[in-house]
């Protein structure tokens, strides 16, 4: 990726773990409420998602997938740069995803900031796509299909695709520039706790004449969502939807 790279997501995972934040008053609530709050909160969101509440009922995966989502919270905050970790009085109850008003407002000022920086490297790369689909001889549109579970890929004579949410990217005459090593995994529709391979960010670029880049940001989860984010780059001499 020349733009939307790894440390781009990363901002937008930040991003997301600040304004999920719940608030509350620290004067009326201590840790040890907050901690039954937060596992309470968690509880009442698998008993709200039937499907879940059917597979999980009656093991321990709750209880696992609780702890899965708190660690991730904690991964979270602590890739935040040292001198913000610094300036919280209460990272405990962050990382159980609630926050007091002090907290709040310093992490919402910043926040604001991550916001921007976000918006400006997505409009870079939003500018260079639009450019270089306006070269392409057919209708191609790569938003659409960025946010998309990936279903699955293959290669027939010299294109390749990739199947996005029922949407097919083909490139034609294609070579691999760059392919962190992972695979596909086949998302089971049925199954809440499937693993599964999103399509988080794309770019397309225009090389030259019947030469484009096609650079795809993959993200990777299983069933307590431990995240991974893949690098794909390809070029061929059209891309285009089928």
């Amino acid at each position: 990726m020349k733009i939307l790279t790894k440390k781009w997501a990363v901002l937008y995972e930040q991003i997301k773990f600040i304004y999920r934040l719940k608030e509350f008053d620290s004067k009326k609530q201590n840790y040890n409420e907050i901690c039954k709050k937060s596992k309470e909160d968690y509880l009442f969101s698998v008993e709200s998602d039937k499907e879940l509440k059917n597979v999980v009922s009656g093991t321990c995966l709750i209880e696992e997938l609780y702890k899965a989502q708190i660690e991730r919270n904690k991964n979270v905050l602590y890739s935040l740069p040292q001198k913000v970790i610094e300036n919280l009085t209460d990272a405990n109850s962050i990382i159980l995803g609630y926050v007091n008003k002090k907290d709040k407002d310093f992490l919402t000022s910043y926040g604001a900031r991550l916001i921007k920086e976000n918006e400006r490297l997505s409009h870079k790369a939003n500018k260079i796509t639009e450019t270089a689909q306006d070269f392409l001889p057919e209708e191609f549109v790569l938003d659409d299909c960025v946010g998309e579970i990936v279903l699955n890929e293959y290669v027939r004579g010299n294109d390749y695709y990739i199947n996005v949410d029922g949407k097919i990217i083909c490139v034609q005459n294609y070579e691999i520039l760059e392919r962190d090593n992972f695979k596909i995994n086949l998302w089971e529709e049925d199954n809440p706790l499937s693993l599964w391979t999103a399509l988080i960010a794309g770019e397309l670029h225009f090389v030259k004449e019947d030469c484009y880049e096609l650079h795809l940001l993959l993200i990777d989860g299983d069933k307590y969502e431990n995240i991974k984010y893949w690098y794909f780059t390809l070029k061929g001499t059209n891309v285009k939807m089928i």
